[in-house]
């Protein structure tokens, strides 16, 4: 409910947004509902599932996540990685991606105003919304990529080999 008050709020200050929710949940009928009773329900579209969500997603000018409990949010890391800026309440494991100012911006968890302020300065500041996109898609590269992964597995395999080389008996011959 909160993402649809604070885009309700963002749809009052700019006329020509538009909300897109992907993903399904149990949540959907109750939420879909609720949209439709705000003033900005023409301009809230639920996508549901889609296998081209990676493609929509790097579409977006912002992504919004108003979720009160996370781990590591995948779904942000994905706009994240595809260069998207991104708004969140500022909770335990959000956290752990986002650092405000750097890699994104972050609302006290339930201040709908300044979700809307967050939101509402990277529409309005879109060379603030790339900087920002840029920095985010850096630290997923350097934390979070393949490639960072394979790189520690090499280190640890070359590491573990070195030492089991070490600990090998030495051949009389």
């Amino acid at each position: 409910h909160d993402l649809l008050d604070a885009f309700d709020a963002l749809r009052g200050q700019v006329p020509s947004v538009q909300l897109q929710l992907l993903g399904d949940g149990r949540q959907r009928p109750e939420l879909e509902t609720y949209a439709a009773s705000l003033g900005s329900a023409s301009s809230v579209h639920f996508l549901g599932f889609r296998a081209d969500r990676l493609e929509l997603l790097s579409q977006f000018r912002i992504f919004v996540m108003t979720s009160s409990l996370e781990g590591i949010p995948r779904c942000m890391m994905e706009a994240m990685a595809v260069g998207v800026p991104v708004v969140a309440y500022d909770i335990p494991g959000v956290d752990q991606l986002v650092e405000h100012g750097q890699t994104g911006l972050l609302a006290p968890h339930g201040d709908k105003a300044a979700l809307v302020a967050c939101c509402r300065d990277l529409l309005d500041n879109p060379e603030r919304a790339r900087e920002l996109a840029a920095n985010a898609r850096k630290m997923i590269e350097e934390r979070y990529s393949a490639a960072r992964m394979a790189s520690e597995y090499d280190a640890l395999f070359d590491s573990l080999t070195a030492q089991s080389l070490k600990k090998a008996p030495r051949q009389a011959g």
